[in-house]
């Protein structure tokens, strides 16, 4: 009986070590996807004209849907902010600088 017991045991055991493991392999697949994500950046002339403009900007829009790097330029009065294209868009981003009461005018690269 105990060697019946032993080779079933052997058995299910060589079993589930030729069985190829479904779950990690999809994982893995999810984790390629995430990483292959783009990004664009898109720089904006602002009217920002002091240093409490810049904390207003700084406080706010990094919590814009899909904003991924913000940075802002008091000397030059740029905004450029880096964003997920799949969540928001440059026009969305404009409203958010113009809802805080700057103007935005997308710069050309």
């Amino acid at each position: 009986m105990k060697k019946i017991i032993v080779a079933l045991i052997l058995a299910f055991s060589a079993l589930s070590l030729t069985a190829a493991p479904v779950l990690p392999a999809k994982v893995a697949t999810v984790q390629k996807q995430d990483k292959k994500k783009k990004v664009q950046t898109v720089t904006f002339k602002t009217s920002i004209h002091c240093k409490n403009s810049v904390k207003k900007i700084n406080d706010n829009i990094p919590f814009e849907k899909g904003v991924k790097d913000l940075k802002v330029s008091l000397d030059e009065k740029l905004v450029t902010i880096t964003y997920d294209p799949s969540k928001t868009n440059e026009e969305q981003l404009a409203k958010a600088l113009e809802k805080l009461g700057y103007t935005a005018q997308k710069q050309e690269s």
